[in-house]
């Protein structure tokens, strides 16, 4: 992008409100077709879409005028494909593993999901001879591999119910549409809950804490990194380090401490040890070293811990909340979260970095606290099914 800060501004806003709109529309899909449907609609669509600005992308002349009005419309789809995808996919899981198999499999899932990010950027570093659109068609065929993967799912899953009448209900359940035609029924459930209440702040406070690093981390490059190159030279070793080790912990250490511990201490650690993270930071201010270990803490606790936990939290809901809630928490929740948070940050950053980390200290202490509920909130539910 070329229009600097103010350009990403508009681009942040108008990705906000496309999210809005498509998870309204989500919602919608989501009441009017049968579930085993949802899932391929979602990948469908986004893939007509791929293929929508593969066909411009080759077209349009790469300086044009219209080029740049694609290129900014791209931007906020990827945004947008991204939250979605995940989603739906997450939202089919949920649906499909009980509570047990959740704990044993949703972090070697994670891992999968991370072994794709590096596997990802590795052919684009490899195939970087190719056409920008090429890597669009790519994506294309790769996503239509993971829908074939997602039926071959359901299918497993039914074949290995062991009992007639469970099968049954499987079938019946998946030939049914995701409750209410009503979008807003998502909204409803939020604000009749505490438990969905509770995951709402909990998504808040964590993108909050998010941003609060960000920000600390942009203050203290900028200070001691003043060329780009630095900065790629300097964060490289550290991005391996972290894939390298949620992928570690993923694999063998999370469903470990579901099993053993419970999802509270997933849900629950990092906030603790991120609070702590930011005091040291305000001592520290504006050595790079702590920032780096509280940030790399950061990154691979959410990688291995939050996220497989926050989709472990789904299961033993009702379907609309594994669709409709979830699919509005993913996406307006957690961009709404982005902007806001954004906001406070720069307001306290006007009274010194020390209370920005302060804050951020505080902040991550009710997010550990948020968590340890919702572990609680989650057991109580699992008891009750």
């Amino acid at each position: 992008m070329h229009g600097g800060a103010d350009e990403l501004k508009w681009l942040f806003l108008g990705t906000f409100i496309a999210t809005l709109l498509g998870s309204i529309l989500a919602m919608t899909l989501s009441g009017a077709i049968r579930r085993k449907f949802y899932t391929d609609f979602i990948f469908i669509f986004f893939g007509l879409n791929l293929l929508g600005f593969y066909a411009a992308m080759s077209v349009l002349p790469a300086q044009s005028k219209g080029f740049l009005i694609l290129a900014r419309t791209f931007y906020i789809w990827v945004s947008v494909f991204n939250l979605f995808i995940i989603s739906s996919a997450w939202s089919l899981l949920s649906d499909v593993f009980s509570t047990d198999q959740s704990k044993r499999m949703f972090g070697v899932i994670s891992a999968g999901a991370s072994v794709g990010g590096i596997l990802g950027a590795g052919l684009v570093s490899f195939l970087k001879g190719i056409e920008t659109q090429n890597f669009i068609f790519v994506s294309l065929i790769l996503l239509f591999i993971a829908l074939a993967i997602k039926n071959l799912i359901v299918s497993e899953s039914l074949n290995l119910l062991s009992d007639a009448d469970e099968k049954r209900k499987f079938k019946a359940r998946f030939n049914e549409p995701i409750g209410s035609k009503n979008p807003f029924v998502g909204f409803e459930l939020i604000v009749k809950s505490k438990f969905l209440t509770a995951f709402v702040g909990f998504i808040l406070l964590l993108t909050s804490v998010s941003t609060f690093l960000y920000m600390e981390q942009a203050r203290v490059v900028s200070e001691l990194f003043p060329t780009r190159q630095a900065r790629a030279a300097a964060f490289a070793n550290i991005d391996l380090i972290v894939q390298t080790s949620s992928f570690i912990i993923q694999i063998f250490l999370t469903s470990k401490i579901a099993q053993i511990l419970g999802v509270k201490w997933l849900l629950s650690l990092l906030g603790f040890v991120i609070c702590a993270g930011f005091v040291a930071l305000s001592f520290t201010h504006p050595a790079f070293l702590p920032l780096v270990v509280v940030m790399s803490l950061r990154r691979i606790g959410e990688y291995a811990l939050v996220k497989p936990a926050r989709e472990m939290l789904f299961v033993p809901l009702d379907h609309e909340s594994k669709y409709k809630v979830k699919n509005f928490l993913d996406t307006v929740v957690y961009r709404g979260g982005d902007a806001l948070s954004a906001q406070v940050e720069a307001a306290l950053a006007k009274a010194g970095i020390g209370v920005v980390l302060l804050g951020g200290a505080i902040i991550s202490f009710a997010w550990g606290m948020l968590g340890a509920y919702l572990g609680k909130e989650y057991d109580r539910q699992k008891s009750i099914k």
